[in-house]
């Protein structure tokens, strides 16, 4: 028996594959437009934009009009699990390291994305050791230095009388000399949780090695891990670090000193960075605790006064790990377009990625814009592994780091 096929039912079906076909066109349009997602989680601004400068002119669309990537910022206030979820999922993360960094190198590693060895040719020894990995695979990229750095306002120290500042005695010298011409001799900004934090972390190596920093650091992240951190617990803990024998006793020690000797000001635990550049503009402090990435932000006829020292220590340069973070590129997808600019930027372009961020490279003989970023990547160099930020290495959410710089403040008020 034979089935007739109307008319109408013929002029649905063309009308349904019409519509499909549009419909597979357009998705398949839309799939070849898309561009790829970078994401910063947790990097200062000046140092995003430079980044974002170089990463955009890693690759040309086929249009040759539109940038090539889309940029993202995520919450930092959250931990970067759930930054991720609440937003558009990356194929490039930039992260200076940690415990967050660490998460995300294992969704690299989950997704097998990480990039062959070869990847970290011509950088130094201790920038490798900064470097992710999992399966023969690098899941963190290293590709931009960060450091913690002492400011030394070179016509107060010219005037001063101190012949070098060498160590914490000279620093604290040059400091007495200032108390009559500086409103301030030292400043750092106590005011922000994460600052104070990460001072009191480049102290500690300093004054007392990395194994107290090492010890300091894995406390923290057992006190992260019991999800009880508060001012309270966290005071607790302090108390036990600030002990004769802890951790942060002679970090602790030093500062109240100096506080109590009128180096650095009653109110130094309201101190932000847009104080100490008010008064190093106004020439009215000699010594100022800083990051590479906020010194790049300081004019430069303010900055040009200041020449930059690393903490210092008694302990020989193979026995420092300088609280330097690193910018690490995580490849969180295998988009091929992303994985060539994280090639390009870790190898040939670090000279604009230095020049842009004004931070130091990761690749040994990579040109530098000044001694600032050059300094830094010798200092590293000629050191062992540098250490992220303490913020960073033991806490994952704002509201742990913000609990525990409340206890530390309360001891410098």
């Amino acid at each position: 028996m034979k089935t007739k096929i109307s008319f109408k039912s013929i002029i649905f079906s063309i009308s349904a594959a019409i519509i499909l076909f549009f419909i597979l066109f357009f998705v398949i349009l839309s799939l070849l437009n898309k561009k790829p997602v970078a994401a910063f989680y947790g990097i200062p601004e000046n140092t995003q934009n430079g980044i974002t400068a170089v990463l955009q002119k890693t690759h040309t669309r086929r249009n040759k009009k539109s940038l090539p990537y889309e940029i993202v910022i995520l919450n930092d206030t959250l931990d970067l699990k759930s930054a991720i979820k609440a937003s558009k999922k990356p194929d490039i993360l930039f992260i200076y390291n940690g415990r967050n960094a660490e998460y995300a190198a294992s969704l690299a590693a989950a997704k097998k994305s990480g990039f062959d060895a070869q990847v970290l040719n011509g950088m130094t020894t201790s920038v490798k050791t900064t470097a992710y990995s999992a399966n023969g695979k690098i899941t963190g990229v290293p590709l931009l230095i960060d450091n913690y750095e002492i400011d030394v306002n070179l016509n107060a120290f010219k005037n001063s009388g101190v012949p070098t500042v060498n160590f914490w005695n000279d620093i604290e010298r040059l400091a007495e000399k200032t108390k009559n011409s500086s409103v301030v001799p030292v400043l750092f900004s106590a005011g922000n949780d994460e600052m104070l934090i990460n001072v009191f972390g480049a102290l500690v190596e300093s004054l007392s090695g990395v194994q107290a920093w090492n010890s300091m650091t894995s406390k923290l992240k057992a006190l992260s891990d019991s999800r009880n951190i508060t001012v309270s617990s966290c005071t607790e803990l302090i108390s036990q670090m600030a002990q004769e024998d802890g951790e942060l006793y002679k970090a602790l020690s030093m500062i109240s000193s100096w506080k109590d000797s009128g180096l650095i000001p009653k109110n130094i635990s309201q101190i932000t960075f847009k104080d100490i550049n008010a008064y190093m503009t106004a020439n009215l402090t000699a010594i100022t605790f800083m990051t590479l990435s906020q010194h790049r932000i300081i004019e430069y006829k303010t900055i040009s006064q200041y020449s930059s020292i690393y903490y210092p220590s008694t302990s020989y340069a193979d026995e420092r790990h300088f609280s330097a973070p690193v910018v690490l590129a995580v490849p969180l997808s295998k988009n091929k377009i992303a994985r060539n600019s994280v090639e390009l930027m870790a190898n040939t372009l670090q000279p604009s990625l230095c020049s842009q961020t004004g931070l130091a490279p990761a690749q040994a003989n990579c040109s530098t814009p000044d001694k600032q970023s050059d300094d830094v990547r010798y200092w590293v160099a000629a050191s062992g592994a540098p250490l992220p930020a303490l913020s960073d290495a033991a806490f994952t959410k704002k509201t742990e780091k913000a609990a525990f710089a409340s206890a530390l403040r309360s001891l410098l008020k």
